[in-house]
C-alpha cells in the first residue's frame, strides 16, 4: 500500500435503483487501479463488495468500506434529541400562545435527500476512517434540494472539501451548494454543460465525464434470455429497457408495436415501471396493453439488480430502442449498443441524437413520428452498413480508460483548487 497515495471518501447516498450502484463500484474500481486509497460509504455494502469481488478488488489494501448503519449523530446529540422531543409539546404550546401561530417550520421535503443527513453522516464516517480523506465525492447530487435554506447549516461543521456528479444539471447553476466554501467542483456527462459552468463559476472545478457502461455478461445464459428467445422464434428483437417513466415515450413505443409486422418483429420491454410519471397518452396506451398484450411483446416490469442479466438481453437483440421523450441529457444506452455491436434508434434534436449521428452507430428520428420509427427499424435491420469501426470508436471514447483519465484529473484539480 502506498501511504502517500491520495485518500478519497466516495459517498453513495442511494442503492438499489437504476445504475447508481454500478457507477459507484466503477468509480471505486478506477480509483483503486490508479493507486488511490478509497473509503467507500454506501447503503448496500454487500452489493458493492460483490461487484468488487467480480473485479478482483474487494480485498484491496487500499480499500475501506464503511458501516452505513452507524448513527450519523454522536451520543450527546442523541441524548439532547430525546430531551428536546420530550419537551417539544410544552415548548410549542408556550410559543404558540405567545406568537399566536404554530412555531414549527416546514420540514424537509421528503422528495429529496437531506443535506443535513449528508453532513452528519460525513462527520460520523470520519470517525471510522482508517485514513484521513482529502476529498469527499458524492455519487448522486441530483436528489438534493437546491435552496439556500436547505444548505444553510451544511458548512456549520468542519466540512471537508467535497465534489460530486450531476446527471441532470440545471442550465444556470443556481443551486445553493455551489456557493458553499466547502464545495470544490462538479462533474457532468455533457461537454457543453461543463463549458457553461466553467464560464459562470470560474473559481470552482467542473469536468466532463464520458457516459460509460458495464458490459459484463453472465457465464451461462439465464432462464430469462431462454424464455425471450423461445418466444421470439427467430424474429427481429427490438429492446427497450431501464427505468420506465414519462421520458421513455411508452405511447409511441406501443403504437410502433401495433403497426409492425408481428410475424417479423418481437419487442422486449424490461424495467421498473413508475406509472405516476406517465403522460395521459402513455397511461391510455398502457391500459390497452394490460387488457390485451400483443403476442409479439414481452414485458418484465422489474429492476434487474445484476446488470449482466440486463446486458445479455441487449446482446441478443437486433436493435436498441431509445426514442425517448423530451430527453435532453446523456444516456448510457448508446454505450451499451456499441458494446454489443447493436444499432440504436434514438430521438433527434438532443444530445443522444447528436452522439448517435456523430459516431454513426444508429439512426435518429422525431420522437413523435411512428412511421419514421417503423422505417428506421426496417433500415437498421435490413440495410444497415457494417458499423464495426464506428462501434469501436464509440467504445474507445466512452471507455473506462477514458472515464478514468477525466475523473483523476478532476479530483486532483479539486484537491489543489484554493477555496
Amino acid at each position: 500500500m502506498n501511504r502517500s497515495a491520495p485518500v478519497i471518501l466516495l459517498y453513495n447516498p442511494i442503492s438499489g435503483h437504476g445504475h447508481l450502484d454500478s457507477w459507484n463500484a466503477l468509480f471505486v474500481s478506477l480509483l483503486l487501479k490508479a493507486d488511490w486509497r478509497v473509503i467507500a460509504a454506501t447503503p448496500d455494502t454487500a452489493d458493492l463488495i460483490a461487484r468488487l469481488q467480480i473485479k478482483g478488488q474487494a480485498d484491496s489494501p487500499n480499500l475501506q468500506v464503511l458501516d452505513w448503519a452507524v448513527s450519523p449523530r454522536t451520543l450527546s446529540e442523541r441524548v439532547w434529541g430525546r430531551v428536546l422531543r420530550a419537551l417539544k409539546p410544552l415548548l410549542n404550546a408556550r410559543l404558540k400562545h405567545l406568537l399566536g401561530a404554530d412555531p414549527d417550520t416546514p420540514g424537509h421535503d421528503p422528495r429529496f435527500l437531506n443535506p443535513d443527513d449528508f453532513a452528519k453522516r460525513l462527520a460520523a464516517f470520519r470517525r471510522q476512517c482508517r485514513w484521513s480523506p482529502t476529498l469527499v465525492f458524492n455519487m448522486y447530487m441530483d436528489m438534493y434540494p437546491t435552496t439556500r435554506q436547505s444548505w444553510q447549516r451544511f458548512d456549520s461543521a468542519r466540512m471537508l472539501p467535497w465534489a460530486g456528479i450531476r446527471f441532470v444539471p440545471t442550465v444556470d447553476g443556481s443551486e445553493a451548494y455551489y456557493d458553499l466554501p466547502s464545495f470544490a467542483g462538479m462533474c457532468f456527462l455533457d461537454e457543453r454543460v461543463r463549458d457553461q459552468y466553467l464560464y459562470a463559476l470560474p473559481r470552482k472545478c467542473f469536468a466532463y465525464l464520458p457516459d460509460i457502461t458495464e458490459s459484463k455478461l453472465p457465464e451461462v445464459p439465464t432462464a430469462l434470455l431462454t424464455e425471450i428467445k423461445q418466444r421470439a422464434r427467430g424474429r427481429n428483437i427490438v429492446f427497450l429497457g431501464g427505468t420506465l417513466g414519462g421520458n421513455k415515450n411508452l405511447a409511441r413505443w406501443y403504437q410502433l408495436i401495433a403497426v409492425m409486422d408481428a410475424g417479423q418483429w418481437f419487442f422486449v420491454q424490461i424495467g421498473e415501471m413508475f406509472e405516476k410519471t406517465l403522460t395521459e397518452e402513455d397511461a391510455r396506451e398502457l391500459a390497452k396493453i394490460k387488457v390485451q398484450c400483443p403476442e409479439n411483446l414481452f414485458i418484465k416490469l422489474a429492476y434487474l439488480p445484476d446488470e449482466a442479466h440486463f446486458n445479455e438481453i441487449m446482446q441478443a437483440s437486433d436493435v436498441i430502442f431509445a426514442v425517448y421523450r423530451d430527453f435532453t441529457i446523456s444516456s448510457n444506452m448508446p454505450g451499451k449498443a456499441a458494446a454489443f455491436d447493436k444499432p440504436i434508434l434514438v430521438a433527434s434534436g438532443h444530445l443522444m441524437g447528436q452522439r448517435v449521428l456523430q459516431y454513426d452507430i444508429g439512426m435518429a428520428v422525431d420522437e413523435n413520428d411512428v412511421p419514421a420509427m417503423q422505417a428506421a427499424l426496417v433500415a437498421l435491420v435490413n440495410q444497415s452498413p457494417c458499423r464495426q469501426a464506428q462501434f469501436d470508436l464509440y467504445r474507445k471514447d466512452f471507455s473506462s480508460d477514458a472515464l478514468g483519465k477525466h475523473l483523476m484529473k478532476f479530483l486532483t484539480d479539486c484537491m489543489h483548487k484554493p477555496t
